[in-house]
């Protein structure tokens, strides 16, 4: 499957063709070989950059499989960053917490519900896989991101990476081909939807490319909160909504609008609890009183910019508990005959419930909890200074971004490793529950 790396035996996923054998290019080969002496280069605080740049402009359908075990060049080069870190002794005692705990349960979970469910050792092997890149990409921006200012490094990073994209994304654009589809794992040529071209360069998919970025643009925010450089903010941000454009996507587009909205909700933080409880009575009023319909049908409303699949979002989530009975236990390997198109499961919660029942659906809402748990702590803490109060509110909106996302796209390739650097940076610079408050604040003051 496309997401050998990332996803499991769930069900297909768009692109999911690719995979199972090696497809390498030369071109590409040199790149990770480069990448690889890179990482084994550059200081503590920029070595997050080759992963950076692989994500960027390598397509994560390059791989090398070796008795049916897939070695893409993302966890290639995960195990040459991880051999560095050995090597130079860049490894610390991390402050452990239940961010930390939640995602090994989650890891484990997911291999013995995948193991139970289809009892065949490719999904075992399958699943092991996922569970150790998936550690692997959480703990490594673990031990980097040890300050505000190490995550301001590495969205500079990205800001440098974005404007060399946002030039691919407008070739792309005037042309209607793709360049890096000499790599494979991408179509040559860009899809149409409703007359407008769909840009994906690098990236597995033009609604997960423009999620990606959408989502970068809180980290952003951050270099301006310790650096006050606001003028590489604008120019940051305006090369990512450019690149959220060009992939013509309502996700992405409701993204950006969810940012605002939870950025803006700083200006309210003390309410929020309140704000919270309103839009949860609101979404019962609607479920219970007003509509007809259930109140996850608002999903099949949402179109943004035309030809958006809203409704077949909303069918899923439906059927979802409708067929609960087949999914609960350990998960299941077809969703095909819940309805037209239903194999295609386009969101994160459902995929989850999906490929391993309740427990892994419960130990992925519990990370979702922890690290919002995390980020409404240090809001808490008198000490803080607005500085800090700003950067953990950054992260708190790009967790909202992608909890966002997770109701109408499954995450797979580059995006995932994005999502593990937001738990990650949220469980080194937060306070989430389960360590001692004077020992997570001491270990940001030392870092």
């Amino acid at each position: 499957m496309l997401g050998h790396l990332w996803q499991d035996d769930v069900p297909v996923q768009a692109g999911s063709e690719v995979g199972g054998s090696t497809e390498i290019h030369p071109v590409g080969v040199m790149a990770l070989a480069a990448l690889a002496a890179l990482t084994m280069l550059v200081p503590r605080r920029w070595c997050a950059l080759p992963i950076i740049l692989l994500l960027c402009f390598i397509p994560a359908g390059q791989r090398v499989v070796i008795a049916t075990v897939d070695f893409t060049f993302v966890r290639l080069l995960m195990m040459v960053v991880w051999s560095r870190l050995f090597l130079r002794r860049d490894l610390r005692p991390l402050v452990w917490n239940n961010l930390d705990r939640a995602m090994l349960v989650w890891a484990v979970v997911m291999i013995v519900t995948g193991t139970l469910l289809g009892w065949t050792l490719s999904i075992f092997v399958n699943r092991v896989g996922v569970a150790v890149d998936t550690l692997m990409v959480y703990f490594f921006f673990r031990l980097v991101i040890r300050s505000h200012r190490d995550l301001a490094a590495i969205a500079l990073q990205f800001t440098v990476s974005s404007f060399a994209v946002a030039v691919f994304f407008l070739v792309e654009k005037r042309t209607g081909r793709n360049m890096f589809a000499m790599f494979g794992g991408v179509p040559a040529i860009t899809d149409v939807r409703d007359g407008r071209l769909r840009c994906q360069g690098a990236f597995a998919h033009a609604i997960l490319a423009g999620c990606f970025w959408a989502c970068l643009i809180p980290y952003y925010a951050v270099i301006g909160f310790l650096r006050q450089r606001w003028g590489m903010v604008v120019a940051a941000s305006g090369a990512a909504l450019f690149i959220v454009a060009m992939c013509a996507s309502s996700t992405p587009v409701m993204a950006l609008l969810f940012g605002i909205a939870g950025g803006a909700t700083f200006l309210i933080r003390g309410g929020l609890r309140w704000l919270r409880w309103l839009i949860l009575s609101w979404l019962a009023v609607l479920h219970f009183i007003m509509m007809k319909q259930p109140v996850w049908h608002l999903l099949a409303r949402v179109d943004v910019v035309g030809g958006s699949t809203g409704w077949h979002r909303f069918h899923l989530v439906d059927k979802f508990f409708a067929f609960f009975h087949e999914w609960w236990l350990v998960g299941t390997l077809r969703t095909g005959h819940w309805g037209p198109g239903l194999h295609d499961v386009t969101n994160q919660f459902v995929s989850e419930g999906v490929g391993g029942g309740v427990w892994r659906l419960a130990a992925f809402v519990a990370i979702v909890w922890y690290a919002f748990a995390g980020v409404s702590r240090s809001m808490r803490v008198p000490e803080a200074g607005r500085t800090y109060l700003l950067c953990s509110w950054a992260l708190g909106t790009a967790l909202f971004m992608h909890c966002m996302n997770f109701i109408a796209v499954t995450y797979f390739e580059q995006i995932v490793v994005e999502w593990n650097m937001a738990l990650a940076a949220i469980g080194s610079l937060t306070l989430v529950p389960g360590a001692p408050v004077s020992r997570q604040l001491a270990s940001l003051t030392q870092s």
